[in-house]
């Protein structure tokens, strides 16, 4: 398999309601590629196979640390910041 051909992304999209209806939603976005080789088994099913874009392992050998700079937290950052932003101009 080319290494071109093994690009790939992950994408989380989180959604809130607030209580006055409002609609919040926040997508993170990981970029990189399919291994050939998994690594460590267990996890979500794409983690042993999945390398992020700056890193030379798969998502399952990653530390915590280097997790936090994936789609879903990612994700989840925006969607605090955009719910924060929304509070206070309610206010």
């Amino acid at each position: 398999m080319k290494e071109e051909d093994r690009n790939a992304e992950f994408t989380c999209v989180l959604t809130a309601i607030l209580e006055n209806g409002e609609t919040i939603v926040a997508k993170g976005v990981t970029e990189g590629k399919i291994a050939l080789n998994p690594g460590t088994m267990g996890g979500l099913t794409f983690s042993p196979v999945f390398i992020p874009e700056g890193f030379n392992k798969v998502m399952n050998d990653l530390t915590e640390e280097e997790i936090g700079t994936t789609h879903r937290q990612k994700a989840w950052k925006l969607l605090i910041e955009k719910i924060r932003e929304s509070e206070k101009k309610g206010k």
